[in-house]
């Protein structure tokens, strides 16, 4: 029997180890499976998000939470993380937080059920082959394959929405106190498995499990460690048990099922798990390895040599709930080896006994409310926990020892010794430690509290530790110092409380807002949405969805003022403070905002502003109070000045419209600069992230916020900019599109991201902690709140760069770190940097400001020429030359002469002499051909080479115009060297060779053709002229003459055919000047006519 399946899907590479059975096809693959790596070594990150810590909890069932008696610690899920808590012999809690990265490669890699890699790796789809081996049963080889090497880098790969860190759901402990699984919710979910060790990472799972399909909804530890049960949601339908390596913790597949049902909880009991939900109770028996498998026989198929020992089907049985077959059992849990309590929303307290393997199940009590959860202390009691509001604490030995065995059937009874604890909030968990019971109510606090009250041990005692948070928290902002909490920052959420919060994240005070409501069923609920406080936080200001606003003394806890500010929900509230007077601006969504004035401690409006005609989303007050801006949906940014007036005896103020920006988008979050007056930080629905400067109302820069690689943009619903102590600032903010938090450089560089909230981002805070000895040393921090009722607080690192790095921020120019500002070399230096306008009249030559005037000839305006030739331009022949009669050939007509000469003003073109060659022709004024490249400019000439490095100049010119940064003093220096050498050879090279520019040449010979034309003519005609003259005399003496001079005589004829040769050649001279006069380059001279009575001087 052949082991090599016919299917190449069938291949999985947890086979391929030392040993291990080779499924390789024999042709290799043409695609390498290494991801492709940047030669460019990527630069120092030069800012760092690391979580420091995490206030609330998104636990809202008992999966979530789980709690270690051994350790004195409690786990519970945050959002994207599970955090560890600790509690020491002082009450106090440490936090460490556990999360894992969608690509994040865990230390033990383990193979999946479905015949693939477990771990995560770039091609996550998965085969056809998959649904049989689920349907099958059929688990794969736990040999482990490689996981593929990526780096956290954001500039290594793009991150999109489906990669990011996914929701934890549910938590469990391992008895040992070893492990921390973690279970995630959505599509692919994991399974990751921590160590708990201090010095372990908390980052990197030792090992990831992939093989639910969509979210896991429990986990649990056996009591021996040995095992982890996973159980997936309805969806998944799947109960995976995992064999887990003490020593290493990586795990593999020792038996599943399908399961269905909705299940509530699952819990332990001995070698057994017990799942309890909607209408089930199901006990499952795990059986031992070396036992022989109890499952169906394996289907007739490619696949059926999968199934071996190692794998199991998990076999498991119904308890009969008799009475109670529909009810919907909530909570389990083990108060013996072989006994569990079940209890349902009805308030049913139940046992199964296992004892003998009949899984008899029987109701023992009643709680009297709905049990959501529940607990077992060292003590021997149990607690019983609601989501209704209640806590009632029962003792087991008496709740399970009143039926051995059981009536049939049973009767309605009364629980036993029952003590109630009184508790009006809701409680969602509930988990006992060595000496201190924990509970997670509604609204996400943690309270820990003693078991017992003093000597009565049937009573909870005292709270000694309240971990406090919001049900959904809607914002937050920073405080300066001192203040009256003592507090770094404040948060509020919907239902009205206000926490500040110490920068180590504990609560130094909470305000509760009382939110009106309307009785109507059909209103909505009024929740309070924005809170300002003042510099101090001696009060609060708070704006709610029906438009109320409130100010409130933090003192007293109350509400000194209350205004019916608007006629709809409340966006933003502004406040300006100084010793005289203090302003209180709010905008709303009515399209108005309302500025409020203090005067003798009294608040009364001011001023209502509605220039606006949509939503007024945000509004700000400038550094100095002068100066009000909002933002609304219409797209506008409206900018307001502070005036004022003396009437009478008191002095009017308002704020009028100084200018209003018209924006492309609308407007999301607003902030100002902290460095410069009157910037202003915008971001935009179109996910942009604008910088204006408000005094000229112009746009100093613009970013895009996409990803390091140009991957996926997002909106900033809010921003906030952070100080450096060099280089400009940096904007952070967080963005609801992907649920992430962003660091940005000014020039839109992405330096950091991560995720850590599952719901709606809401706000971001930017904190410092002064330090004593120097400001910029102080640990800074960022705070991110989300409506899923978790706050963030991130370690924000700044990182100085490095020395050869360092002057990209610092300016060239200037002062590295002025010591003394008074000095004059500390000062700024003067700079005067003319405009291009203004450069140009200088570059600009006087020919071209006045032109000389060319009679009544139009300036030629330069016409772009094409890049290429659609057809031939046609070539000028030159016209024959007139042919005189022969009676007109003779020297002495001079009529004929003149003649000749007048027609040479309008003729064609002659043909070049071979006395002088021409060079080249002048193009016609309408030709479009393009200039073709001399021969010199081919490949590797030197030609080519200029045209190569004029090109590269000029794509770095673009460079410097709109890059951001800036240039080493060195670099600087070298440039300048370089290009003065090059500037000097050219101009030498082009000396050499005499070259005069073509256009120079073109601009001459317009401006002075005819004029030359004009004087050769007038030339040429007096000397024809004047040798008329001296034929004419000399052919009168002939006539004169007497006969004795015939030989003489002959001797003139001789003379007259020479001269005739000579004027011939003055003829060819003339004709080839003529021809010539556009390629003829004309050197400044003075020419002179034959009178001697004008000149010309031709200069360039």
């Amino acid at each position: 029997m052949s082991l090599t399946p016919s299917s190449s899907r069938m291949m999985s590479p947890a086979w391929g180890g030392p040993g291990g059975i080779k499924l390789t096809p024999s042709s290799p693959s043409p695609f390498k499976s290494t991801p492709l790596r940047s030669p460019v070594k990527p630069n120092r990150p030069e800012a760092s998000l690391a979580l420091k810590q995490v206030l609330g909890t998104t636990t809202n069932s008992a999966n979530a939470f789980d709690t270690l008696p051994s350790g004195c610690a409690f786990a519970f899920t945050a959002g994207a993380a599970a955090v560890l808590a600790s509690v020491d012999d002082q009450h106090r809690v440490s936090q460490r937080f556990y999360r894992a990265r969608p690509t994040a490669n865990p230390i033990n890699p383990s193979g999946s059920v479905y015949g693939g890699p477990a771990t995560p790796t770039q091609n996550e789809s998965r085969n056809r082959t998959a649904a049989t081996l689920r349907e099958a049963g059929i688990g794969a080889s736990p040999l482990a394959s490689p996981a593929v090497d990526w780096s956290d880098s954001p500039g290594n790969k793009n991150w999109n929405v489906r990669d990011r860190i996914k929701a934890a759901t549910c938590v469990s402990f391992s008895p040992n106190g070893k492990f921390l699984a973690v279970g995630e919710t959505g599509y692919k979910p994991r399974v990751l498995i921590f160590s708990t060790s201090p010095d372990a990472p908390s980052d990197t799972p030792l090992t990831s499990l992939s093989d639910h399909t969509f979210g896991v909804r429990c986990l649990a530890f056996s009591q021996d460690s040995q095992y982890l049960a996973s159980l997936g949601s309805a969806n998944d339908g799947f109960l995976y048990i995992w064999s887990i390596n003490s020593r290493t913790g990586a795990a593999t597949l020792h038996a599943s099922n399908k399961c269905t049902s909705n299940i509530n909880r699952m819990v332990w009991v001995g070698s057994s798990l017990i799942t309890v939900g909607t209408r089930h109770v199901k006990v499952w028996r795990v059986e031992d390895t070396n036992s022989t498998p109890r499952g169906p026989k394996s289907r007739q198929s490619d696949t059926s040599f999968l199934s071996n020992a190692l794998h199991k089907t998990l076999p498991g049985r119904n308890c009969l709930l008799e009475t109670l077959l529909e009810a919907n059992f909530t909570s389990v849990v083990a108060v013996a080896p072989c006994k569990a309590i079940v209890a349902s929303d009805k308030g049913d307290i139940c046992l199964i006994d296992d004892t003998d393997g009949g899984q008899r199940f029987s109701k023992v009590a009643q709680a009297g409310f709905a049990v959501t959860s529940m607990a077992v202390d060292l003590k021997g009691r149990l607690h019983l926990a609601s989501s209704q509001g209640g806590l009632k604490t029962l003792n087991i030995m008496d709740t399970i020892g009143i039926f051995t065995p059981p009536p049939s059937p049973p009767p309605r009874v009364e629980s036993p010794t029952v003590n109630l604890t009184t508790d009006s909030n809701q409680i969602e968990a509930i988990g006992a430690l060595v000496d201190y019971l924990v509970t997670v109510d509604s609204q996400h606090s943690i309270r820990l509290c003693h078991l017992s009250a003093g000597e009565d041990e049937s009573l909870v005692g005292d709270i000694v530790q309240q971990l406090p948070a919001h049900d959904s928290v809607m914002g937050v902002a920073a405080l300066a110092k001192p203040n009256t909490p003592n507090a770094s920052f404040y948060t509020w959420s919907a239902g009205g409380s206000i926490l500040f919060w110490s920068s180590e994240g504990l609560c130094k005070e909470s305000i509760q807002v009382h939110l009106e409501q309307i009785g109507s069923s059909e209103a909505e609920v009024n929740e309070l949405k924005t809170v300002r406080a003042s510099v101090d936080a001696s009060y609060v200001v708070t704006g709610d969805r029906y438009g109320v606003l409130r100010i409130i003394d933090c003192k007293t806890k109350t509400s000194a003022f209350d205004f019916k500010a608007h006629a709809s929900e409340i966006t933003g509230i502004s406040i300006f403070e100084e010793k005289e007077s203090a302003y209180i601006a709010c905008a709303a969504r009515d399209r108005t905002a309302q500025i409020f004035a203090r005067k003798d401690d009294k608040w009364d409006i001011m001023q209502t502003l509605d220039e606006h005609v949509g939503a007024v989303t945000g509004i700000l007050f400038s550094k100095n109070g002068q100066r009000l801006v909002s933002c609304s949906s219409d797209r506008t940014l409206v900018v307001r000045e502070l005036v004022s007036r003396k009437e009478e005896s008191e002095t009017m103020t308002a704020f009028v419209i100084l200018r209003t920006i018209i924006l492309k988008t609308t407007p999301v979050s607003i902030a100002w600069d902290v460095d410069q007056e009157d910037i202003l930080l915008v971001s935009t629905i179109d996910r942009q992230v604008h910088k204006y400067d408000l005094r000229n109302g112009q746009s100093l820069s613009t970013f895009r916020a996409s990803d390091a690689e140009g991957g996926d943009a997002v909106v900033m619903s809010s921003l906030v900019h952070i100080p450096r102590p060099w280089g400009s600032p940096l904007i952070a903010g967080v963005s609801n599109t992907d649920k992430s938090i962003r660091l940005y450089e000014e020039g839109g560089t992405l330096l950091a991201r991560d995720w850590g909230h599952t719901e709606g981002v809401t706000d971001i805070a930017f904190i410092q902690t002064q330090d004593s000895e120097d400001e910029d040393r102080g640990q800074k921090s960022l705070v991110t709140v989300a409506v899923d009722g978790t706050i963030f607080v991130w370690s924000l690192e700044l990182k100085s760069p490095l020395r050869q790095d360092l002057s990209k921020s610092v300016d060239l120019l200037g002062p590295s770190t002025p010591t003394n500002p008074d000095l004059l070399m500390n000062k700024p230096p003067l700079r005067r940097v003319f405009s291009q306008s203004e450069l140009a009249r200088f570059q600009r030559s006087p020919a071209v400001e006045n032109p000389t005037p060319t009679g009544n000839r139009s300036p030629n305006l330069r016409k772009k020429l094409s890049k290429f030739s659609l057809a031939p331009a046609p070539k000028l022949e030159p016209s024959p030359m007139p042919s005189l009669p022969r009676n007109l050939r003779s020297s002495n007509s001079s009529l004929a002469q003149g003649t000749l000469r007048r027609s040479y003003r309008h003729r064609s073109p002659s043909p070049p002499s071979p006395r002088s060659p021409q060079i080249s022709k002048r193009r016609s004024s309408v030709d479009v051909r393009i200039r073709t490249k001399p021969q010199a400019n081919e490949f590797g000439s030197l030609g080519a080479s200029t045209d190569s490095l004029c090109r590269t100049l000029r794509a770095y010119r673009k460079r410097l115009a709109n890059s951001s940064e800036t240039l080493t003093s060195e670099l600087v220096r070298e440039a300048e060297r370089e290009l003065a050498l090059t500037a000097r050879a050219v101009g030498e090279k082009a000396k050499s060779k005499n070259t005069v520019d073509e256009t120079v040449m073109v601009k001459l010979l317009d401006q002075y053709s005819e004029r030359l034309v004009t004087i050769l003519d007038e030339k040429i005609a007096a000397s024809v002229a004047l040798r008329a003259r001296e034929n004419s005399e000399s052919s009168m003496s002939v006539g004169l003459a007497s006969p004795e001079l015939g030989k003489e005589t002959e001797t003139e004829t001789e003379t007259e055919k020479e001269a005739e040769k000579e004027r011939g050649r003055d003829r060819e001279t003339e004709y080839s000047t003529i021809g010539n006069m556009d390629s003829v380059v004309v050197p400044p001279a003075t020419l002179h006519n034959a009178t001697g009575e004008e000149q010309v001087t031709i200069n360039e």
